[in-house]
């Protein structure tokens, strides 16, 4: 799985200083980018989802031979990802480095809300109406 967000998208949503040798939080950054995309994508249980869909000329979801939803290719030939699911990735990652140590409990999910899960309450609403249910 790729990354949902660059490491320019970090330091310009958290707003770091950074120079041609990169910034004082890249370690930290090399680590949670994947860690938060992982998450994110667990999150949603089906990776199709967390990218936009390659649609046909009448405007509906392309599909493979196994039925899956192939994904749109960018101009850098990498899978679109959903802008809902870029910006919960980065409101998550955000969250994470305000809290590094899990501090935090303002933006936490309660664990009666249904969910019972580690990602905050911005990206679980962002994210929402991408999850694959597991009730039949």
């Amino acid at each position: 799985m790729r990354d949902l967000v660059t490491l320019a998208d970090a330091y310009s949503h958290l707003r770091l200083d950074f120079d041609s040798s990169g910034s004082a939080d890249d370690d930290w950054l090399a680590v949670m980018i994947p860690a938060v995309s992982e998450a994110v994508a667990l999150w949603v249980k089906d990776e199709s989802r967390l990218y936009v869909p390659e649609l046909d000329t009448d405007g509906n979801p392309v599909v493979d031979s196994d039925g899956n939803t192939v994904a749109a290719i960018d101009s850098n030939g990498q899978m679109t990802v959903r802008p809902a699911v870029r910006a919960a990735a980065l409101i998550e990652l955000s969250s994470q480095y305000r809290f590094r140590e899990g501090e935090g409990t303002e933006n936490v999910v309660p664990p009666d809300a249904g969910h019972g899960f580690v990602l905050n309450k911005v990206s679980t609403a962002l994210l929402a109406p991408l999850r694959r249910s597991t009730v039949a």
